[in-house]
């Protein structure tokens, strides 16, 4: 049997490590924003010759002075996106900029590949990109206060709470990866953030369930005794849900292309980060919490 109350310090400091180092990256590097949310420009080439996708990175760099926001291939189609320049005021002079280099790229690729076909355009306004990346941020707030409410109905106010609290750590350390990485962000990251929060808390409530049947007939024992035992009873369970689960999505990640891919990576890392929370963080935050109510009330 794990003593994971025993060791909470341990169990505890790591990841408050982890999630510092992230808070520090997003606030001094931020994240590198797909145009989903920035703003810019997406554009589909098919290439009859043979071609990588680093060669065509490469070659849209050297027109655009900078590397493009990302480029991702699928079998003969590639499709490259690339922002606006932030120093351009108006979106008509972004957009004018972007066209501009749309031109640039399309005869250069034509020039290194002989036939390229432009395929489809997708052209996103800034305001439209900050509008996508307001409306998903209010969207993950609103799946959290959904959350709190929930856990705090079906068992108590301290287990909503610390529930919150494990979402907000798989967040933060699944957003901080993608800053420290400078992984392009776009509307993929988000639907995975909220499969994820899923996920975790799925993970969570077992273990929550497990520790109000434990409290009921619990004797002498102390909140962190009764909270290592639930956490223990239900290790294989939660161990094997995210083995199997990592299972399937590992495999979409190895065979899928790469806008799966795209999708399937921040599940994967979630999972990861959410499995750790759910078994190391909440049984040991929830115990102190009660502890020391118990202690307070006796002072």
């Amino acid at each position: 049997m794990l003593n994971i109350t025993g060791n909470k310090k341990i169990y505890l400091t790591i990841p408050a490590i982890l999630v510092i180092i992230s808070i520090v990256s997003l606030i001094f590097v931020g994240f590198n924003l797909d145009t989903d949310f920035a703003g810019g420009m997406a554009v589909t080439y098919k290439i009859e010759s043979k071609f990588t996708t680093e060669d065509v990175t490469k070659t849209v760099a050297d027109v655009l002075g900078k590397a493009p926001t990302s480029v991702q291939a699928s079998g003969d189609e590639v499709v490259v996106k690339f922002g606006y320049d932030n120093n351009l005021k108006t979106d008509a002079e972004k957009s004018d900029y972007a066209l501009g280099k749309l031109e640039e790229i399309s005869k250069a690729l034509n020039e290194k590949y002989g036939s390229v076909v432009e395929t489809n355009k997708d052209v996103i306004s800034p305001s439209t990109g900050k509008e996508l990346a307001s409306n998903a941020l209010w969207m993950s707030i609103l799946s959290v206060i959904l959350i709190l409410i929930y856990i705090t109905f079906r068992f108590e106010f301290v287990s909503g709470v610390v529930a919150v609290l494990c979402l907000a750590h798989d967040v933060l350390l699944l957003c901080g990866i993608y800053s420290i990485l400078n992984i392009s962000i776009d509307v993929n990251f988000i639907a995975a953030v909220l499969t994820v929060l899923g996920y975790s808390i799925n993970n969570t409530i077992v273990i929550f369930d497990r520790i109000r049947e434990n409290t009921r007939h619990a004797k002498k024992q102390t909140y962190a005794e009764i909270a290592n035992n639930s956490v223990n009873q239900t290790l294989f369970r939660s161990l094997n849900t995210t083995i199997t689960t990592l299972l399937t999505i590992g495999m979409v990640y190895i065979m899928g292309v790469t806008s799966i891919k795209a999708f399937a990576m921040p599940i994967i890392i979630g999972i990861l980060v959410g499995t750790y929370s759910s078994i190391f963080v909440a049984g040991s935050i929830w115990s102190m919490w009660r502890d020391s109510a118990v202690k307070a009330k006796k002072n």
